[in-house]
C-alpha cells in the first residue's frame, strides 16, 4: 500500500457510520479521530481499528460535542503540513487522498467534489441542494487544508465559537486574504443519504453559527441564505427548489431566534 505524509482527521461523537469511513481509507497515512463527546459504542468501534496496520491510527478526545474545537484539536495533533478533513457519515473514494494531497502543492485550500447519496425519496429530494455547495469555496465533508494557511487568516484554523459553520467562516476570511481555492473535479467522498429531519436540523444550526459568528463581527450582521441558488436547483428538480426555499427558511429561523439545538 502506498503510503503518503499527510493526516486524515474525523471528528466523531455519535456516529457508528464512523466505521465505514474508516474502512473506505485507501492508502497508508495518518489518521486523527478525535471523539468529542463520544458514546460508549462509537469508542468501542474505534477501539477496534487501533491495532490495523492500513494507517497510523490516532485517537484523541475532548469531553464536549464541539466540532469547531475538536477540529482544532485534530489540526494542532496532526503530524503533517497536509491535512485532509472527512465526516464520520462518509466513504472516501478511492484515490481521493492522493488528489488533494497532490493539489496541495499549490494550494493552501482545496474543496473536494461530494456526490451525495440519492436511494430513498427525501435524499432524492435533498442532493441537488447539497451538491451544489457554494461556488469557490472549501467546505466540509470534504476539504484540504495546508497549516501554512494559519498566519494568512488570522492564525486560527476554526473559532471555538462557531460552530456548525466553522468551515464556512473559514474560507470567509481565506477570501479576504485572496487566498484561491483548489477544485478537485472528480469525486471524493460520498456522503450517506440524508432525511428531511437531519438536513433541516442542519439548517437551522447553521443559521445559528452565523449569528455566532455576526455577534463576533467575523460575518455579515444577517442570515445569508442563498437565495441565488434556487434557480439552478429548479432546473433539477422542481420539488428540489422548493425544499430548498424551506431549507433557507428554517436557516434564517436559526439566525433569529439563536437557541442552541
Amino acid at each position: 500500500m502506498k503510503k503518503l505524509p499527510i493526516s486524515l482527521i474525523i471528528c466523531v461523537a455519535d456516529d457508528i457510520r464512523i466505521k465505514n469511513t474508516l474502512e473506505s481509507i485507501d492508502i497508508f497515512c495518518e489518521v486523527i479521530v478525535v471523539l468529542n463527546g463520544a458514546t460508549a459504542q462509537v469508542r468501542k468501534i474505534i477501539q477496534e481499528y487501533k491495532q490495523t496496520d492500513k494507517y497510523k491510527l490516532v485517537v484523541v478526545e475532548i469531553p464536549e460535542r464541539n466540532l469547531s474545537k475538536s477540529r482544532n484539536i485534530g489540526m494542532k495533533t496532526a503530524t503533517y503540513d497536509k491535512v485532509v478533513l472527512y465526516d464520520s457519515d462518509c466513504i472516501v473514494v478511492k484515490g481521493a487522498i492522493e488528489k488533494f494531497y497532490k493539489l496541495l502543492d499549490q494550494y493552501l485550500l482545496v474543496d473536494g467534489k461530494v456526490k451525495f447519496k440519492a436511494d430513498t425519496f427525501q435524499s432524492k429530494v435533498i442532493s441537488p441542494t447539497r451538491e451544489l455547495g457554494i461556488p469557490g469555496y472549501a467546505l466540509c465533508p470534504a476539504i484540504g487544508i495546508h497549516k501554512n494557511i494559519k498566519e494568512k487568516v488570522g492564525n486560527y484554523f476554526f473559532d471555538d465559537d462557531i460552530q456548525w459553520i466553522e468551515d464556512s467562516e473559514l474560507n470567509i476570511r481565506a477570501s479576504k486574504a485572496k487566498i484561491k481555492v483548489g477544485i478537485i473535479s472528480e469525486i471524493t467522498c460520498i456522503h450517506d443519504n440524508l432525511t428531511f429531519k437531519q438536513d433541516l436540523k442542519s439548517a437551522y444550526r447553521y443559521g445559528y453559527g452565523v449569528k455566532n459568528a455576526a455577534n463576533k463581527n467575523l460575518h455579515k450582521h444577517r442570515p445569508t441564505a442563498n437565495w441565488n441558488l434556487l434557480y439552478p436547483i429548479s432546473k433539477k428538480s422542481i420539488i428540489s427548489a422548493i425544499y430548498y426555499f424551506c431549507w433557507n427558511i428554517v436557516y434564517c429561523i436559526g439566525y433569529y431566534l439563536h437557541i442552541k439545538l
